[in-house]
């Protein structure tokens, strides 16, 4: 009878001990709103600098190891400076889970509904904050509980969003550096989020993730479908040029995370009010399963 009570209280232990943390929306939501009140994070821009020191200081805070990686490039005459924020966790595990999202903003609203509003910034809180809201909630996760079979790393890429409509190769630019530049064992796999604070999120299987990884693609989607998560639609939806792309360029096993039906998208009324909670949490959570699952 002593050796069955003590195998019990052993298996209880295991499944606290196994248990997937939870993800605080309301922190992830207060990231979101931190970034907007720096004000639109253009490229070349004081409140850019601002943003990625916000996001190293909160990455320092949450014991990751964190470095910069720096490029320029040139466009139209101008010179940009860039900067991708790169943060790991547990590097000592081989196994690597990437997590990424671009933290520059538009820096013109130029879908917006309004001519006269056109060539003002974004505050771009579905577009980027959001994205960035959730990674830095799972570095604070990170900071407390230990996966037991993979390490994480976080991304935050820079000079994503600054690209001309129809030109792919305009976009991306920090994920285009990052993926070119690339030396070490690729990651088992790589997800990217991006516009995913949506109050109406419906995410549906890009198509381009679903072609190159559809194990990862299939498994994100239904990790979300068993936490009973309806905003994930299991269809594949649109062609989306994405940080994602230079990845799978690169041999990455690389899936992007995105609501690219957002009505706001590149416009001046891209602000909090757009966003919800529920929507950092349905994303942050999975994705947090994702990692204290992993087998």
């Amino acid at each position: 009878m002593r050796f069955i009570i003590i195998i019990l209280l052993f298996s209880m232990l295991l499944c606290c001990t196994s248990r997937t943390p939870v993800f605080d929306q309301e922190r992830a939501f207060r990231f979101l709103l931190d970034q907007c009140e720096i004000g639109p994070r253009a490229p070349n821009s004081a409140e850019i600098e601002l943003c990625r020191q916000y996001i190293i200081n909160k990455l320092k805070e949450n014991n990751a190891v964190v470095r910069e990686q720096d490029f320029t490039i040139e466009k139209d005459g101008v010179i940009y400076e860039g900067c991708n924020i790169l943060a790991s966790y547990f590097p000592r595990m081989s196994r690597r889970i990437l997590l990424g999202a671009h933290y520059d903003t538009r820096p013109w609203a130029d879908r917006d509904a309004s001519d006269s509003l056109r060539s003002r910034p974004i505050i771009g809180a579905n577009d980027a904050a959001s994205g960035v809201a959730i990674l830095l909630e799972i570095s604070s996760v990170l900071a407390r509980y230990e996966p037991q079979q993979v390490g994480v790393d976080l991304i935050f890429f820079d000079l994503e969003d600054m690209g001309e409509y129809g030109k792919n190769e305009t976009w991306c630019l920090g994920s285009q550096y990052y993926a070119e530049n690339y030396s070490s064992a690729l990651p088992e796999k790589a997800i990217i989020i991006d516009m995913v604070g949506d109050k109406n999120l419906e995410l549906y299987m890009e198509y381009f993730s679903y072609h190159n990884a559809p194990a990862l693609t299939n498994e994100i989607w239904f990790t979300a479908r068993d936490l009973g998560f309806r905003q994930f639609k299991a269809r594949i939806g649109k062609r989306i040029y994405d940080d994602h792309y230079p990845l799978i360029q690169s041999g990455f096993n690389a899936v992007d995370i995105i609501d690219f039906d957002y009505e706001y998208w590149h416009t001046t009324e891209d602000t909090p009010d757009k966003c919800s909670e529920q929507s950092l949490y349905v994303v942050g959570q999975t994705l947090l399963e994702l990692i204290f699952i992993e087998k």
